[in-house]
């Protein structure tokens, strides 16, 4: 006898639906310093937040 499979397939919310739109070249130098410093920022945070995690012996 076979068994049906199931179809439990789930959606990736995060893929884009349409292709972005190209961001100008002028556009991205501007938006490069920004997602830089979110970069640092980011990186910042985590380090701050693995050095409270560690066990202290």
């Amino acid at each position: 006898m076979k068994h049906r499979q199931s179809c439990h397939r789930q959606l990736d919310l995060f893929v884009a639906k349409t292709p972005p739109a190209p961001i100008a070249p002028a556009e991205r130098m501007k938006l490069l310093p920004l997602m830089s410093a979110l970069l640092s920022e980011a990186r910042g945070a985590a380090a701050a937040t693995e050095a409270g995690d560690e066990d202290h012996v």
